[in-house]
């Protein structure tokens, strides 16, 4: 097959989640024998080139008008300012109608190009956000399927708050023009479809992980490790609450903190002896993040909303005993108690409790270690994900 999917977060760039899965499945349907083109379009100020390849991956970032690398540093307050005045005033408006159709003849140029058999896009847009008016996504001359990796009306609704009509309008029509929508979790299916009132069968195709290459990096005592974005859905506030007690209890003990977001909001909650014990390390690479994961004790993810869990994942997969949330998506990725612990977002007390207890447990710590590792083998990796995916593919083509 010839596989054009649409990603707007491809590494080595920042990216969350929804970036490393399209990664990694491409990389693998390439390993597969298929022809992978990946295709985005991009924020203003994104880094990376234009046109490269990966592992054999085609990746062509297409830029909106506006594009300067005067907007790359997002998080700067001034950034922040400049995106809210340009919205208000309707210039981003204007610029992501002109954009989308420039786009669309990109597309489907790459379409014609490399004779694309199939299109898969995830449902999450970062553009609609800024839109002020219904701004349609290009309908493409292919068969597409749409991947939950979750909406933003969808993360809002998880946290109790109604989305903005023209937001949700516009996420919903995502849904309803897919040939067949896709999803990473069973929770993000069945949430996903009641928010939505999408009624037809969503297939479930979990986040694929690279097992095969074994970390083998030192554990360093004490050393324990969060990554992802510094937003309250993903709970780094109850984290930092958390390691308020952790510090107290475990002074040897040491935080490390990994992903993009305004640090100053988070680290407010820390005494200063809990400050003394974090470090902030922001964006990291690839190889920098699987050595962090791979050397630390304990992973901590007390989220309050995912669609799968790709962090909690990643760092079963490099052999760290992880701490996930009992919420969503996490019962679907570790079983409470084999795989790993589940701790309530909300039980700041339960989250260091388990913290202490792996940091103090070499037995538990060990055993959590080999079988966290041994589910992501069984149930993620990603040759039997992309091989789900190929299954799907192939069906979807069958009924052109």
């Amino acid at each position: 097959m010839n596989i054009l999917f649409l990603c707007d977060e491809y590494p080595p760039g920042r990216h969350g989640g929804i970036g490393t899965a399209v990664q990694m499945q491409a990389r693998e349907m390439v390993r597969k024998g298929h022809k992978v083109i990946v295709a985005g379009f991009y924020d203003w100020g994104y880094g990376g080139a234009d046109k490269e390849e990966d592992n054999g991956v085609l990746v062509y970032r297409f830029r909106r008008g506006l594009d300067s690398s005067w907007f790359h540093k997002k998080d700067a307050k001034r950034v922040r300012a400049t995106y809210r005045l340009l919205k208000m005033t309707g210039l981003f408006q204007r610029d992501i109608e002109r954009s989308l159709l420039k786009y669309r003849d990109f597309l489907e140029g790459l379409i014609e190009q490399y004779q694309v058999d199939l299109i898969e896009k995830p449902d999450f847009n970062e553009y609609m956000q800024y839109c002020t008016r219904v701004t349609h996504f290009p309908a493409l001359s292919r068969l597409t399927v749409v991947k939950l990796h979750g909406t933003i009306s969808y993360m809002l609704k998880e946290r109790g708050i109604e989305p903005p009509g023209l937001l949700l309008q516009m996420e919903r029509e995502v849904l309803h023009t897919a040939d067949l929508v896709t999803s990473v979790s069973e929770y993000t299916a069945r949430k996903t479809a009641g928010y939505f009132g999408y009624t037809r069968a969503i297939p479930v195709v979990y986040n694929g992980i690279e097992t095969v290459r074994k970390t083998s990096y030192p554990k360093v005592a004490g050393q324990v490790v969060f990554t992802g974005s510094l937003v309250e859905k993903k709970g780094i506030f109850q984290l930092m609450k958390a390691w308020n007690i952790v510090a107290e209890k475990e002074p040897g003990a040491r935080l490390l903190v990994l992903g993009k977001g305004h640090v100053e909001k988070v680290e407010v909650l820390l005494s200063a002896a809990a400050r003394a014990a974090v470090e902030f390390k922001g964006h990291v690479s690839r190889q920098q993040l699987m050595q962090d994961l791979a050397g630390s004790q304990v992973a901590v993810f007390p989220s309050y909303a995912e669609t799968f869990g790709m962090a909690a994942a990643e760092a079963m997969a490099a052999g760290t005993a992880t701490i996930f949330s009992t919420r969503t998506s996490g019962p679907e990725v570790i079983r409470d108690e084999i795989d790993g612990l589940l701790a309530d977002p909300d039980d700041v007390e339960s989250i260091a409790g388990k913290i202490l207890r792996i940091l103090r447990d070499e037995e538990l710590r060990t055993r959590l270690e080999l079988s966290g590792r041994q589910r992501v083998e069984e149930q993620f990796e990603i040759g039997k994900v992309a091989e789900r995916n190929s299954e799907i593919y192939q069906r979807l083509l069958g009924t052109r």
